[in-house]
């Protein structure tokens, strides 16, 4: 009887070969030991993340978010970003789960979801399941559980309305402009401000879907980068279809010989915003005699369609490194079209309406890649490339002492059973 080396012929019940394992040593036992490495880096990176949320070091260039940081810079993706913002972020109110996240008992997954569904001091009964349970199984007990609120209040029958209440007054809404800002005051009833809160938040999130609750610096997108969102959307669906409605709503931007613009009834634009509205659009000609207007020529598009289409089948989005964004780009002049740019493809770049308002308020620069013919270099306004950096592998060759993870106990659980009861007030710790 032939056999293979490192094989060894095991009988069945019906006397065939089966090959055995090369090693004897248990899978189990060494998952747990490399999930224990890779749960000691996880928290690692989470002390990073913090930090760099803490110090806002990571608004940088055109960074939007610290996920977007992550998503540049650590090579991992928008999902693993927002887990890792969130546990950072949350690290002070759940001392507990911040405990056992650098004890190597839960892994970013267990962690991601205690983070992202148990309320302030819930989270020392809740990261007494985790370790126990897998992520399907957490998620379902967390996702549906009714948390008290603790309330010294007793109930009271409602107060009935009051007509003259703040609540029950009329939407009032005024605009105005003044240096250069457009400003708007808008005071509705709750009901109605709901509904306003969510059209916003859903255009945002069309925006940038890499979005947390941390501190906004101008830099992240933001409620009033919806209203834009929100108002573009509104004029391309009442014009598409109807010329005269386009022409009645059109946005004209007043350029002169001498470099100069200016909106309609409105006063002169800053240079920034001068060059980032000419970057594309449409240009109508109007020769004046005398100060007089007498002629108005054929309108023409800055970027022609069809050169607008090269453009974004090869840039496949926004341009910026580790933006998402597809939809509503602008095409952007590298050298700019006020200064004398050409409209042609090597002088052309598709940007999304955030990093194309970002680049032309300094944030980062952008320049042709001499090597890579139709591929573009950013840097931040010092200087500093805005690219992933190449990882090195660590100095010595053995990974450091870890704790063995213990991983879930996979046994049935019982939501019916599940109760958490709320830490005692009390220092956290």
């Amino acid at each position: 009887m032939s056999s293979t080396p490192g094989l060894v012929a095991v009988g069945d019940s019906a006397g065939s070969p089966v090959p055995a394992a090369l090693s004897a040593t248990d899978p189990l036992d060494e998952v747990g030991v490399i999930c224990g490495r890779l749960n000691a880096a996880h928290a690692d990176l989470i002390d990073l993340v913090t930090d760099l949320v803490r110090e806002e070091s990571w608004a940088i260039g055109g960074i939007r978010s610290p996920e977007h940081w992550l998503t540049c810079f650590a090579g991992v993706s928008p999902a693993t970003a927002r887990d890792l913002v969130r546990i950072a972020t949350r690290s002070v109110e759940l001392p507990a789960l911040c405990r056992e996240v650098h004890a190597g008992r839960l892994s970013l997954g267990q962690a991601a979801v205690v983070a992202a569904h148990t309320p302030t001091g819930y989270d020392q009964a809740v990261v007494d399941l985790a370790v126990h349970a897998t992520v399907p199984q957490l998620r379902r007990a967390l996702v549906k559980y009714d948390f008290a609120t603790p309330t010294d209040e007793a109930d009271t029958p409602p107060a009935p309305p009051d007509p003259f209440s703040v609540a029950a007054q009329p939407a009032e809404l005024s605009m105005w402009c003044d240096h250069d800002r457009f400003h708007l005051t808008y005071s509705v009833p709750a009901d109605i401000g709901a509904l306003v809160q969510q059209a916003l938040a859903e255009a945002k999130d069309t925006l940038f879907l890499a979005t947390t609750n941390t501190k906004d610096d101008g830099r992240r997108v933001r409620m009033a980068d919806a209203m834009a969102q929100i108002a573009s959307r509104s004029l391309d669906a009442g014009t598409v279809t109807t010329a005269g409605r386009a022409e009645k709503f059109r946005i004209y931007l007043h350029l002169d010989t001498t470099g100069q613009g200016w909106l309609t009834t409105r006063g002169a634009l800053p240079p920034h915003l001068l060059r980032k509205w000419t970057c594309d659009g449409v240009l109508q000609p109007v020769w004046e005699t005398g100060g007089t207007p007498v002629n108005v020529g054929r309108a023409h598009r800055i970027v022609p369609r069809r050169t607008r289409r090269l453009v974004e089948d090869r840039d496949r989005g926004c341009a910026y490194p580790g933006c998402l964004a597809i939809h509503h780009l602008e095409c952007h002049h590298i050298v700019h079209w006020a200064d004398g740019g050409p409209t042609n493809m090597a002088n052309l770049i598709s940007l999304c309406p955030h990093h194309h308002d970002r680049h032309h308020t300094g944030d980062f620069t952008i320049h042709p890649a001499p090597d890579r013919p139709g591929r573009f270099r950013f840097a931040t306004r010092h200087g500093h490339p805005i690219e992933p950096t190449v990882a090195t592998p660590p100095d010595s060759p053995e990974p450091t002492a870890a704790p063995r993870y213990p991983g879930p106990t996979n046994e049935i659980l019982h939501l019916d059973q599940v109760r958490f009861h709320r830490r005692s007030s009390g220092p956290p710790g």
